[in-house]
């Protein structure tokens, strides 16, 4: 195994509004910056799960308590089973998904234009 990151997965988007970084091997934080705040505390913070979260009652008791992969893979799947019992759609759908892509397809056609893209 060559030296460096392990898992250094990484999604930074910049708005209008602020901004929003995630690493996954920080899998429990996410960095929030935002546009309107003063000038002099302005910057990232970081934002720690915990109880107030979706599922923090049984994951996350603690404000910034690590849960890792299994835990995440875990609540895929009760939700996953949740759907099946209560004959529900569940949370996430292919519409949902389609949203998702094309997000993803105007930050890359941003990233290579250097231009805001409008989401079709």
């Amino acid at each position: 195994m060559l030296g460096g990151r392990n898992n250094f997965i990484t999604v930074e988007v910049h708005g209008t509004k602020g901004s929003v970084y995630f690493n996954y091997e920080r899998l429990n934080e996410l960095q929030v910056c935002f546009a309107d705040d003063p000038v002099d505390r302005r910057g990232f913070k970081t934002i720690y799960t915990g109880p107030a979260h979706f599922y923090g009652e049984v994951t996350w008791n603690i404000p910034g308590m690590n849960i890792g992969y299994g835990e995440l893979k875990t609540i895929e799947c009760y939700e996953f089973i949740k759907a099946i019992a209560n004959n529900a759609q569940p949370s996430t759908t292919f519409t949902e998904g389609y949203k998702v892509d094309k997000v993803c397809e105007a930050v890359m056609k941003s990233s290579e234009s250097q231009n805001w893209e409008t989401i079709s």
